[in-house]
């Protein structure tokens, strides 16, 4: 029997997958794979809401960084990626639940000009003193497309950089060049030119469509080795339980989420527990397993 599927693992398989769609995107945006950290350089840890845990520090000699709750964490000869994924793991064991963090790298030896002329190093003064044209901080706003209200929440990658709007839908950016990559519960994920999203306004608004579930899903049950229907299969989703027909269909209507759990049982068959994105196709095939 498959382990049961609590909310907690369904929320975190969610927090997972906006990880990986920030991961794909910067290293689309970059060109390159997951950068690997090295003793030296200088990386940027953004944790999702928590500005206190929200730092740049520079690599050890020892491979190590400083990191607060935490203390010393080995990083030398990670990937970014790995990194993001290490933190998050030691910030959910008593600290925080479901974190969503995202590593990336300022600057270090070896790193080229290019990507050292957007890092940002630890000291910021420092580094406005020096520049002889800083760049000014610019507001703007994230909101529905309906309601015309800001989205709090938000996380919107521009350049190598992370940012968060707060409850307002506001956030401060540095620059209006570069692409970016939007992403807020419930709408659609938005990536491209920034200025090609930024609409007028004061502040200048980006705005964000609901995402948009079908009036109905159909999912056939088949059996994994024959491929032959399974008919009087129980399903349960949230307190709706129903049963396949004898085309071993059943429907979903009336979606008012992006995911939901569903349970299948038959006797002779495995329990099948799965998350099922209804964000996907309006026919979608789940295949049971006989049992030994």
């Amino acid at each position: 029997m498959q382990p049961k599927l609590t909310s907690w693992d369904y929320m975190k398989r969610k927090q997972w997958y906006l990880i990986f769609l920030i991961s794909l995107f910067t290293a689309s945006m970059l060109n390159a794979a997951p950068e690997v950290i090295n003793s030296g350089d200088i990386i940027s840890v953004w944790v999702k809401g928590e500005p206190e845990l929200t730092v740049e520090r520079q690599v050890g000699t020892d491979g190590s960084i400083d990191y607060p709750l935490i203390g010393n964490i080995g990083l030398n000869n990670l990937k970014t990626s790995d990194a993001a994924r290490l933190i998050a793991e030691l910030l959910e064991d008593g600290y925080l639940r479901e974190p969503l963090v995202q590593v990336s790298i300022k600057s270090g030896k070896g790193r080229s000009k290019a990507q050292k002329g957007v890092a940002a190093p630890l000291n910021e003064e420092k580094f406005k003193a020096e520049s002889a044209d800083p760049v000014k901080p610019v507001l703007i706003e994230v909101i529905d497309s309906s309601s015309r209200k800001g989205i709090g929440g938000v996380a919107m990658m521009l350049g190598n950089r992370i940012y968060q709007s707060n409850k307002l839908g506001q956030i401060l950016i540095e620059g209006q060049e570069g692409r970016i990559v939007v992403i807020a519960d419930g709408y659609e994920l938005l990536n491209g030119d920034i200025s090609q999203h930024l609409k007028p306004g004061n502040p200048q608004k980006i705005i964000l469509e609901k995402v948009r579930l079908p009036q109905e899903i159909v999912f056939h049950v088949l059996d994994a080795f024959t491929r032959q229907p399974i008919a009087g299969v129980d399903v349960v989703l949230d307190s709706m339980k129903i049963s396949t027909s004898k085309n071993g269909t059943f429907k979903i209507r009336k979606l008012q989420k992006e995911f939901g759990e569903v349970s299948l049982n038959k006797r002779g068959y495995k329990q099948h527990r799965m998350v099922v994105d209804f964000k996907g196709p309006q026919e979608q095939l789940i295949l049971m397993v006989r049992n030994e």
